[in-house]
């Protein structure tokens, strides 16, 4: 439904002409990685899996792609985008919290989740997780941007403790690493020391260790020796994963065919499949080698236009008022022929 809605206000907008569409390198990766998606589902190992998801979830993921490039058209537009992350992010990481207290749809008796009873996409502690670690960077982002206002710089430091929080309760390990990640990005750059950095970073890992109760987990806990079984676990997926993309290095196994193929790739077999737990070895294993490539160069083309916007922009921040440099975006004249690159205030 909220895809039907965004697609409409683009059409709509289009005729209007208020928003014309526009083509940029990134885009034409993104749409040769869409291509290999779809041949790798029609020769998927298991057709009707790949197909169904490919319909019923890919297909709007990459119409919402080229539809949020086209939408998006001014800073204040971006700035509600930060701010809708965030009470977003502040509502779930809410009704995490409270599950945990209530006891509600826990997994190991302490891991807590959202809908595991109705098949929800929270209802994995680790998809959880991984879902509160965008908002968390939103509101940093929020919090130690200069220009805002105190009330705005409160909702970020209210939504990252929130986030930060709920995250523990899942007793993720990935969660609590992506959570020192978010947080040492923006450290690197204001703390002068990194030695010195690294060391509190480590300290502040082994304390969101402790506060989490890692070692009380049923699985990855203290009692298992050696490598327990869940990092064992990873590691025979990963495992499979590579045998998958080395025996289909042009297609994969085909979209959502991890699963179903687990037994005939997995060196150590337990009596059920399981999911691969890593977004590098899933591309690599759905989509062969070849994916995996271009997978990879989607995230250097990104990674290259926003270093270049930061070259880009840094110049002219100090040649404008204060009022105007709180959080603007350019407009790569590079990618949206034509435009000149502009910034506007935000609420403050």
């Amino acid at each position: 439904m909220l895809a039907l809605g965004t697609l409409g206000s683009l059409a709509v907008n289009m005729l209007t002409k208020r928003i014309n569409m526009f083509w940029s390198r990134e885009l034409s990766v993104f749409s040769f990685f869409l291509f290999l998606v779809i041949i790798g589902s029609l020769l998927a190992t298991n057709r009707s899996a790949a197909m169904g998801s490919l319909t019923g979830t890919y297909i709007k993921i990459a119409a919402m792609v080229f539809a949020i490039s086209w939408l998006l058209r001014h800073s204040r537009q971006f700035f509600w985008l930060l701010l809708t992350m965030i009470v977003s992010g502040i509502c779930v990481a809410i009704v995490a919290l409270r599950n945990k207290h209530l006891g509600l749809e826990l997994v190991e008796g302490t891991r807590v989740t959202i809908g595991r009873s109705i098949g929800s996409m929270l209802g994995d502690p680790n998809d959880l997780s991984l879902v509160l670690l965008f908002p968390a960077s939103f509101a940093l982002a929020l919090l130690l941007t200069p220009g805002f206002g105190k009330l705005w710089k409160l909702l970020g430091l209210m939504c990252f403790l929130l986030v930060a929080c709920a995250v523990i309760a899942t007793q993720s390990r990935g969660g609590l690493l992506g959570i020192c990640a978010v947080s040492g990005i923006y450290a690197w750059h204001r703390v002068q020391n990194k030695a010195l950095l690294i060391a509190m970073g480590g300290a502040a890992l082994m304390v969101l260790f402790v506060l989490a109760g890692i070692t009380d987990r049923a699985s990855g806990g203290a009692h298992e020796e050696g490598i327990d079984e869940s990092a064992m676990g990873r590691i025979y997926a990963w495992q499979a994963a590579i045998g998958m993309a080395i025996h289909h290095p042009l297609t994969g196994v085909g979209l959502n065919n991890f699963i179903s193929n687990y037994f005939d790739y997995s060196p150590h077999w337990d009596g059920k499949n399981h999911a691969v737990h890593s977004t590098w070895f899933g591309v690599l294993a759905e989509t062969g080698l070849l994916g995996f490539a271009v997978f990879i160069a989607i995230i250097i083309a990104v990674a290259r236009i926003s270093s270049r916007c930061r070259r880009y922009f840094a110049p002219a921040m100090a040649t404008l008022p204060k009022p105007m440099t709180r959080f603007c975006l350019p407009v790569l004249s590079q990618y949206r022929p034509g435009w000149r690159a502009s910034v506007c205030p935000v609420p403050s």
